[in-house]
């Protein structure tokens, strides 16, 4: 069993996503605890007993995180559109492409707002026509998301249950 645990600055905003072991070390030493009024954990079979692991824990000082530019990527790209081909609305967790809006062929860009994450099935049928030669429309505006865009990746209807709390949604 996978057992991640989301990662909280003390001011809770998320951080990242860590295994179990490096979340023990940090409850261990001394720089973090269990959230205030959390009560998801998981169970972590030991040599003495059971030890009971939050599945998300708080930084105990404030860790200052500079902002920077979120990099364009295959990675960021899909993170940005969910997962979720922006033509047919097909959410896959593998075998997403990416397409550019205005084809590179007729002087298209890499750029965040012209890039989407599609279906091979719907970037067939595009091509490489321009969104007005084909049936095709957009779901949403493609955008570059802000410095605190969160790093969280792929997790299961289970894990975004007990990380609601902290994970916002556009």
């Amino acid at each position: 069993m996978k057992r991640d645990v989301l990662l909280l600055n003390s001011s809770e905003e998320i951080l990242g996503v860590i295994d179990w072991k490096k979340a023990i070390n940090l409850i261990q030493s001394g720089k973090a605890t269990k959230p205030y009024n959390y009560d998801h954990h998981y169970p972590i079979q030991a040599n003495n007993g059971v030890y009971i692991l939050p599945s998300a824990i708080v930084l105990v000082k404030y860790i200052r995180i500079p902002h920077s530019e979120i990099q364009l990527s295959k990675k960021n790209i899909l993170r940005r559109d969910n997962y979720t081909c922006q033509y047919c609305g097909k959410r896959q967790l593998a075998k997403l492409e990416i397409d550019h809006v205005h084809p590179r062929s007729k002087g298209g860009k890499n750029t965040w707002t012209n890039l989407v994450a599609c279906c091979h099935t719907c970037n067939v049928k595009k091509g490489n026509r321009n969104l007005q030669e084909t049936s095709l429309k957009l779901l949403s505006i493609p955008f570059k998301p802000k410095g605190d865009f969160v790093k969280i990746t792929l997790m299961d209807a289970n894990l975004e249950k007990i990380w609601e709390r902290w994970l916002v949604y556009k």
